[in-house]
């Protein structure tokens, strides 16, 4: 640790490392990594475990956030609209109760499709294997379970969608799109969709499904069926690499998006979408364009202006623009099995203690 930090931070650096630590000795996860920006000052690097400063992590579902930025970036520059029904480009979704749909709906999980997509199952227990354009074909056919607008439901598959719809409108492989449009604009080489297996840390064993031990690549079914880096899972960062992309998050993504956007992305969203139907007692709600807002049960008491994202492996990222605030948390918490600890508890005391030392 630095002498030259404050007295306060290194108390901060302190508290979190023993809350890593006994993360690892409580089982949650063997691999734990955290970087924080606090008061808009980078602090160094804490791991424990299995893990070092350089490990990468399988983020799950924070890749929605990439995802999010990737087809915002379409939006500035013509491609796609936030408020046009995608049917507009997608034959799937030219007609019927699909016809309503549009990527605002996609990106707030308004968009009425169901979580899951399990077309990948059914290709496995039928013996198909992965045709990727198939198994495009089969997930834009998914049916709604209700009307576009009216109700929030925590969406993967509206997301593999935006990743359908940006691949269509631009005619480039989703990887090389995000990697092309927003991972070559981050000042950082620590967040890919390929990363080397050697600097990955584990996940899943999953012999059931004939993978083994998963290494280096996406843990999430419907992402690996997909051929990897998804719309919905599928990006690798370190510690310090999200915090880059959560520092980008909190200083309005510029070079990146235009300000309009950039804003839009931050906006509560739902009370406007749903209307009549919104609820906001509702646990489920909370929620910009990509980004989870105040989800209490892991941002932590003072998260209620939070910004961010979890995923499923056990990872998270907070963004507080009124704290110039970043936390970027991962961990292996799927490692071996995902019958564990969903490392909640962990993410909730680590934000809770950064907001304590927050001015």
């Amino acid at each position: 640790m630095s002498p030259t930090l404050p007295s306060t931070t290194a108390q901060l650096q302190r508290d979190l490392q023993r809350l890593l630590d006994q993360a690892v000795k409580d089982g949650v996860a063997p691999a734990v990594s955290c970087a924080v920006a606090l008061a808009g000052k980078d602090l160094p690097v804490l791991a424990a475990g299995k893990a070092g400063r350089h490990t990468f992590f399988d983020l799950a579902s924070i890749t929605k956030l990439f995802t999010t930025v990737t087809a915002l970036i379409l939006v500035d520059d013509g491609s796609l609209e936030l408020d046009t029904a995608v049917g507009r480009h997608l034959r799937a979704y030219a007609r019927g109760p699909k016809s309503a749909v549009t990527l605002r709906h996609l990106l707030t999980h308004t968009s009425g499709l169901p979580s899951e997509w399990r077309g990948w199952d059914a290709a496995l227990s039928q013996g198909r294997g992965f045709d990727r354009q198939v198994l495009v074909a089969d997930l834009l056919a998914t049916d709604l379970d209700g009307a576009p607008g009216t109700r929030f439901e925590y969406s993967c598959a509206g997301f593999n969608t935006v990743m359908a719809l940006a691949e269509h409108v631009t005619k480039t492989p989703w990887g090389q799109l995000v990697k092309e449009r927003l991972l070559y604009q981050l000042p950082t080489l620590d967040i890919t969709g390929t990363p080397r297996v050697e600097r990955c840390a584990p996940t899943e064993f999953q012999p059931a499904l004939g993978r083994g031990l998963v290494q280096g690549i996406v843990h999430d079914e419907a992402a690996w069926s997909l051929g990897g880096l998804s719309g919905n899972a599928g990006m690798f960062a370190t510690a310090d690499g999200l915090r880059v992309f959560g520092t980008a998050l909190r200083d309005g993504l510029p070079g990146i998006l235009s300000p309009g956007l950039a804003a839009e992305m931050w906006r509560s969203q739902l009370p406007e979408i749903l209307g009549g139907n919104f609820n906001p007692a509702d646990p489920g709600f909370g929620q910009g364009l990509g980004l989870r807002i105040n989800q209490q049960p892991w941002m932590g008491s003072s998260g209620v202006q939070s910004r961010g994202h979890g995923g499923f492996t056990g990872t998270s990222l907070l963004v507080d623009k009124g704290h110039r605030t970043v936390i970027a948390l991962l961990t292996n918490r799927v490692n071996p099995s995902r019958d564990g600890n969903d490392a909640t508890g962990l993410r909730k005391a680590v934000s809770d203690v950064v907001h304590s030392f927050a001015p």
